[in-house]
């Protein structure tokens, strides 16, 4: 996790979250089983099929180990590696700390809500809900979800003078 005050990345904030260690024992967990199964299955058409699960299985691993938390003097952005999201601050007419039961999203990674908001979740701690006056809510895991809110809403004011 970094905070960064920064004139050359125009960065406020910027963290990486990381993933719930659950998430990472299952694919690991997997991956070892496929690996195993690999070596003792007699054929080949198998082993190609166990091979191409392997290597989802780790670009899932690769892309949703971190969840990266930037705000700039014009955007807040929450994304993996490959899928992310990124609203201007002058459309956001609502920001909040919230911790969600573990049914609203149902898992950890990219999720849909139960109010269709989308949820970037690493872990099941309290987060930051994004209302922007035209999209859809999003609610994303963060170490820090009291300092997100205060510095989105400090930005806010300074961009409204």
């Amino acid at each position: 996790m970094k905070h960064v005050s920064d004139t050359r990345t125009d960065y406020h904030y910027y963290e990486e979250v990381s993933a719930h260690p659950l998430f990472q024992v299952i694919i690991i967990a997997v991956l070892g089983v496929l690996v195993y199964l690999s070596v003792i299955i007699p054929h080949d058409v198998p082993k190609i099929v166990m091979g191409f699960v392997a290597i989802i299985l780790v670009f899932i691993y690769g892309n949703f180990m971190r969840l990266r938390v930037s705000i700039s003097s014009t955007r807040l952005k929450v994304g993996y590696r490959v899928i992310q999201q990124s609203i201007r601050l002058d459309n956001i007419d609502y920001i909040e700390t919230r911790r969600p039961a573990w049914y609203w999203y149902g898992g950890l990674g990219i999720r849909f809500g139960l109010d269709w908001s989308i949820g970037f979740i690493q872990n099941f701690k309290r987060g930051v809900r994004v209302t922007p006056k035209h999209g859809r809510k999003i609610f994303f895991s963060t170490e820090n979800p009291e300092a997100v809110v205060n510095i989105v809403n400090d930005l806010i004011e300074k961009n409204r003078q």
